[in-house]
């Protein structure tokens, strides 16, 4: 999945189903799609009953019904964790609507640990070798990508400490106690402005004790 930038997104381009076909049937539009060889992405609604959208490059699924996105809903919707090997589908099947069915779809390794944290400090971090240094004092630091054409290089850190030695005006969020999909929408909407969204994958490559620590197979992330 590439990162989305404003000069090629248009939230009319994607549409949900859900309101008028079952999960099953959902899960069967999907493996149409592939069969035929159509791209998509998936994005999910942060509110009840969490309504999966699908971006189909454009295209339309003009036979089934369908909602559009309208700008208002957009703002709720994130992206789905994307898998990094086979075993991940099975992870990333929908199953269910249910908010223990929704977490595995909305957060990835980063975001579930930040749901837990006390704190989570958003910063805009420099280069690399700056996050190696941090690492060696606050811990495990998660770059989450490039954004608005690589102007911004987003990271999160879960020692509210960091904030004494990163430069204040690195500091894009600070976010304590969460609901989920809270920390990324905030991330989409007062970071990015809703020009670009986050994309993420099952593990996130991070750095801690002076080294950068790579998943296996390593994550397309860019940072």
């Amino acid at each position: 999945m590439e990162q989305l930038n404003e000069d090629k997104l248009k939230v009319s381009d994607l549409v949900t189903i859900d309101p008028f076909y079952s999960i099953s049937q959902y899960n069967e539009a999907l493996h149409a799609l592939e069969n035929n060889g159509v791209q998509y992405q998936e994005w999910i609604s942060t509110l009840s009953p969490y309504n999966f959208y699908l971006d189909l490059d454009g295209d339309k699924p003009i036979m089934m019904n369908y909602e559009q996105s309208t700008r208002t809903n957009w703002i709720k919707l994130v992206s789905k964790v994307q898998p990094l090997v086979n075993n991940d589908e099975v992870l990333l099947y929908r199953r269910g609507n249910k908010i223990s069915d929704i977490k595995d779809y909305i957060n990835n390794d980063v975001f579930a640990k930040a749901l837990k944290a006390e704190k989570t400090i958003v910063f805009n971090y420099q280069n690399r070798e700056q996050l190696l240094s941090l690492s060696k004092s606050y811990g495990a630091i998660y770059p989450i990508g490039k954004y608005l054409k690589g102007a911004k290089r987003l990271a999160i850190c879960f020692d509210a400490k960091i904030k004494n030695v990163v430069n204040p005006s690195d500091i894009e969020l600070e976010m304590g106690k969460q609901r989920l999909g809270q920390l990324e929408m905030a991330i989409n909407y007062e970071v990015l402005r809703n020009r670009d969204k986050v994309v993420k994958w099952v593990k996130t490559p991070h750095f801690r004790n002076g080294k950068l620590l790579q998943p296996s197979p390593v994550s397309p992330l860019k940072f």
